[in-house]
């Protein structure tokens, strides 16, 4: 990335803490705090490993930042680029939402975060890969909450994001197994993802953020399996069938943007879930 571009994105994201900072002190009840208040899955635990294209073969990243996710392995590993785009837009969706439901506050931070946690060293790697860049979409729709951006512009600077993703995941790089076994990788690491903040909300009843964060996997990860289900069913109707389970079950503990009074599920049978998961998508070629 070049210098002129990192600068902007870093400006443009300090412009939008200054804003909600300065906006705070007059209308703290409706203006969203600063971007870098938001607390996320390494605040709670460690980030949830990714795949390598063998089974067996250890973790896809591990030394990419906050998420898991590294850069270089992303360049080479279609998995974890994937990985990458669905975690970032995991946060745009879990963000609309929350605004959505009168959350401002939480929703503008996950749009953010992102940013300085995977977009700004992801960006070599779409430019490797000859993809189109988003970094400027994302910006727009994290400075918009605090810029005074009715409700409808915001979502229309997250359709951008969301559709920018979708531009970028067709520059996937190419790897050794079947296009069914990436997709069976990617959501499965969402699950796991999911899981794991659902893990930190059984043992911290008081937390917030770990819902959101999960909430935007379980979306992630359903939106992914309406686009990539009926190819790994192709594949492994089995796999298939028990991803479309699993998925609906992280649907039932996360089912709205504003976490619920009371947990629904059982944190020890959704982490069994999650692993039996794992273990047929590291089986797919």
């Amino acid at each position: 990335m070049g210098i002129k571009r990192r600068t902007r994105i870093w400006t443009s994201v300090g412009t939008a803490a200054l804003l909600g900072g300065l906006a705070g002190c007059s209308n703290p009840a409706e203006t969203p705090a600063s971007p870098e208040g938001h607390q996320d899955l390494a605040a709670n635990h460690a980030p949830a490993p990714t795949f390598s294209e063998g089974e067996g073969e250890g973790q896809g990243g591990g030394s990419g930042g906050e998420f898991g996710i590294d850069p270089a392995e992303a360049e080479r590993n279609p998995v974890v680029y994937l990985i990458a785009l669905e975690v970032m837009r995991a946060h745009y969706l879990a963000g609309i939402d929350a605004l959505e439901a009168g959350e401002r506050t939480a929703g503008a931070e996950m749009f953010a975060h992102p940013i300085a946690e995977i977009y700004i060293d992801f960006e070599p790697v779409l430019e490797a890969q000859g993809a189109p860049l988003f970094g400027d979409a994302m910006t727009d729709a994290s400075v918009a909450p605090y810029s005074g951006e009715s409700d409808e512009a915001i979502a229309a600077y997250v359709t951008n994001v969301i559709d920018s993703i979708d531009a970028a995941s067709a520059f996937a790089p190419r790897g050794q197994i079947s296009p069914a076994g990436v997709h069976a990788r990617v959501l499965s690491d969402l699950i796991e993802r999911a899981v794991l903040q659902y893990e930190v909300l059984a043992t911290n009843p008081d937390a917030q953020e770990p819902y959101l964060d999960g909430y935007g996997f379980s979306r992630a990860a359903q939106r992914y399996a309406g686009n990539h289900l009926e190819q790994i069913a192709e594949a492994d109707a089995d796999m298939a069938l028990d991803l479309g389970r699993t998925i609906s079950a992280i649907g039932r503990v996360f089912p709205t943007a504003t976490r619920p009074a009371e947990l629904a599920g059982d944190s020890a049978a959704l982490t069994a879930m999650a692993a039996d998961i794992r273990r047929g998508a590291d089986a797919m070629r």
